[in-house]
C-alpha cells in the first residue's frame, strides 16, 4: 500500500509540473502574439512623440519629435500655415498666439499639442526716449511746414499745440501745419512717455497775401511784389547767396512750388527750379522785368514771366 501510494504522488507531481510548464509557455506565447499584434495593429495611443516648450515667446524655437516604432511618413502642422514632413526638428513662430500643433503619421495616426506663444518684452533704453521736434527754425505765413516727433520711442499718444491757440491741433507723429498770423510762437508736443511737452520756437514771416493789404491798391501791391521778385532773382543772376534769394522767393510767392513755370522773354518756358540754377551759371544777365500771375485764391503766384538781357 505504500509503495503504491508513493508511484501514484510521484506521478501526480510530475504531471502537475508538467500542466505548470505547459501553461506558462502557453501564456509567453500569447504575450508575444498581443505584442505581434500591437505592433502590426497599432493606434494613436501608441504614439510617441513629444513638443517643447508649450509655453513660449516669438524669440524660442519649438522642438518636435516622434519615436513611435511602426512611423513610416510624418507630417507635422504647427498651426501657422506650415508643415514638416521630418520626424524631428525645430519651428519658429513669428507671432504671438495660441496654436495647435498636430502630427499625422502614415496618413492614419494623428496626436495634437497645443502651444501658447507670447510676445517678448521690448525693453526701451531710455536715450531713447527722450523726445524732440523736427521742424525749420523760420517759415513764411500760409507755408504748409511738416513738422515730425523725433526719438520718443514707446509712445502712442501725440498732442501738438502750434501757438496760435490754446487748442490742440494734431494727434499724430507726423503732421503739416500752416501758420496763418506772422510772429515768433512755441511749438508744444506732449506724449504718453513724458511729464512735460518738447519745445521748438519757430519765426513765422510775412507771406504773400495782396487781399489782406487794404490800404493799397491791387495794381500798386502788384508793383511792390514785381520788383521785389526782381531784386532776388537779379541777385541771383550776380552770383549773390543762392539758396537765400531762392528760397526767399519759393517761399513768399510760390508756395513751395519749385515746379512753377517760368516763361523768359515771351519765347523760351523754364520751370522756376531749373531757370534759377542755369541764371547763377549765365554772367551777365539783366532783369529787365518780372510779371507775376495770382492763382484764383490769390494765395500764391502760379506763373511768372522774364524780360532779360545781356551786358554788352
Amino acid at each position: 500500500m505504500n509503495e503504491s501510494y508513493a508511484t501514484k504522488s510521484n506521478l501526480w507531481n510530475n504531471n502537475t509540473f508538467k500542466i505548470v510548464l505547459i501553461a506558462i509557455l502557453i501564456a509567453g506565447l500569447a504575450a508575444l502574439a498581443l505584442v505581434g499584434v500591437k505592433r502590426l495593429m497599432p493606434s494613436s495611443t501608441d504614439i510617441k512623440a513629444f513638443v517643447s516648450p508649450r509655453i513660449m515667446t516669438v524669440k524660442d524655437s519649438l522642438f518636435y519629435s516622434d519615436s513611435s516604432a511602426f512611423a513610416n511618413e510624418y507630417r507635422w502642422f504647427f498651426g501657422d500655415g506650415t508643415q514638416s514632413f521630418s520626424a524631428s526638428g525645430f519651428h519658429k513662430y513669428t507671432k504671438a498666439g495660441n496654436y495647435t500643433v498636430q502630427l499625422n503619421i502614415n496618413n492614419k495616426y494623428a496626436d495634437t499639442f497645443f502651444i501658447t506663444v507670447k510676445d517678448t518684452v521690448h525693453i526701451i533704453p531710455v536715450q531713447d526716449s527722450i523726445i524732440s521736434i523736427d521742424a525749420p527754425d523760420t517759415a513764411m505765413q500760409y507755408e504748409t511746414m511738416s513738422v515730425r516727433a523725433k526719438g520718443g520711442s514707446g509712445s502712442t499718444q501725440y498732442r501738438w499745440q502750434f501757438g496760435e491757440s490754446v487748442y490742440v491741433d494734431a494727434k499724430e507723429a507726423f503732421v503739416q501745419y500752416a501758420y496763418k498770423t506772422p510772429g515768433t510762437y512755441t511749438i508744444l508736443l506732449y506724449t504718453d512717455i513724458n511729464e512735460y511737452p518738447a519745445r521748438h520756437q519757430i519765426t513765422i514771416l510775412a507771406g504773400f497775401q495782396p487781399h489782406t493789404d487794404s490800404l493799397m491798391s491791387i495794381d500798386d501791391m502788384y508793383k511792390k511784389y514785381e520788383a521785389d521778385f526782381k531784386s532776388h532773382l537779379q541777385q541771383i543772376a550776380d552770383g549773390q547767396d543762392f539758396n537765400t534769394n531762392y528760397y526767399y522767393l519759393i517761399h513768399k510767392y510760390l508756395c513751395n512750388n519749385e515746379k512753377a513755370p517760368i516763361k523768359i522773354n515771351d519765347t523760351k518756358v523754364n520751370d522756376f527750379n531749373s531757370y534759377c540754377l542755369g541764371l547763377q551759371f549765365d554772367k551777365g544777365v539783366i532783369i529787365q522785368s518780372v510779371k507775376l500771375s495770382a492763382d484764383p485764391g490769390m494765395d500764391c503766384m502760379k506763373s511768372v514771366e522774364v524780360k532779360q538781357g545781356k551786358i554788352e
